[in-house]
């Protein structure tokens, strides 16, 4: 028995939501690109890149959204909801019941929801243990599979017809025994995605980085029409808007070292650790030399 969760309502919002996101990261992103630096484009472009955060965020919940099914066996059920496909032997489903009348049932909710669309985990505060939500109904509309590790929460189309078939199943008995698990496809099993120090490296540098470009917003209506560059061989001087490449380039090594690094961190994690460590070192380099210049 294969069940689909009612998901029109939860992809017709998604998908505007992700138009929005996307809409403003490209109107901020071709201000940044056709405009001066100031103070107005130092928001637009912070607005772009949270914009477009926020579209790969509401991107990635779609495509879980799209693939969302239930199978229940004799064996057990099966939740796909991308990229993991959660497999739950008949014999370790404790109970299966409907969910909590009130929100004040959970707490500590990580993840995210919109009408038609909840995807997360949390802690059930009555069972005491861990919710994994795979549903596209609110809390009194989903059903929730009940184990000794944690609870599943879903949502099929007809929750009553879902339980009498949990039910006739469960009567029969497994044709085989199961183990309860979480299968994942293998780019989502690397290291890298549970390396806090690897992460750690990596938004530094972003941090770093974008703070070079608001500071140089702010700053770049007050500099000369021609900024000289201290301590060189030759007398050089150079437009203020050519201080631009130093941030554009910071966010070129930003880019190539995040990419190389996370290529490299599975079997040569010391050189990805190199490449993000120095990656970092040249923000600070970039930020330091861009003060020293318009100072």
């Amino acid at each position: 028995m294969t069940e689909r969760p009612n998901r029109r309502r939860g992809l017709w919002i998604g998908y505007i939501l992700f138009s929005v996101f996307g809409l403003m990261a490209i109107i901020g992103g071709v201000l940044t690109a056709i405009r001066p630096p100031s103070p107005w484009i130092a928001l637009a472009s912070t607005v772009a890149g949270l914009a477009l955060a926020g579209a790969l965020g509401v991107g990635y919940a779609l495509r879980g959204l799209q693939s969302a099914r239930y199978y229940l066996d004799r064996n057990g059920l099966t939740i796909t909801w991308w990229p993991a496909v959660h497999v739950i032997p008949i014999h370790a489903i404790r109970e299966l019941r409907p969910g909590p009348a009130s929100r004040k049932a959970i707490r500590r909710w990580r993840g995210m929801r919109w009408p038609g669309f909840y995807a997360g985990h949390a802690w059930a505060v009555e069972e005491n243990r861990p919710v994994l939500f795979f549903a596209t109904e609110d809390l009194p509309r989903q059903l929730w599979v009940i184990t000794e590790a944690a609870i599943y929460a879903i949502s099929p189309p007809d929750p009553q017809r879902f339980l009498e078939a949990f039910a006739q199943r469960a009567a029969l008995g497994p044709t085989q025994r199961l183990q309860q698990t979480t299968l994942f496809p293998e780019w989502r099993q690397r290291a890298l995605w549970g390396d806090r120090a690897a992460w750690a490296l990596i938004i530094l540098a972003g941090i770093v980085l974008w703070g070079m470009w608001l500071w140089f917003c702010g700053q770049f209506s007050r500099l000369p029409a021609w900024v000289r560059l201290e301590e060189s061989s030759e007398a050089l001087f150079s437009p203020a808007a050519h201080l631009t490449r130093l941030p554009l380039l910071g966010a070129l090594t930003w880019l190539v070292n995040t990419g190389l690094g996370s290529l490299l961190h599975e079997r040569e994690r010391p050189a990805a650790y190199g490449l993000w460590l120095v990656g970092l070192l040249v923000q600070i380099l970039l930020f330091g030399a861009l003060l020293q210049i318009t100072r």
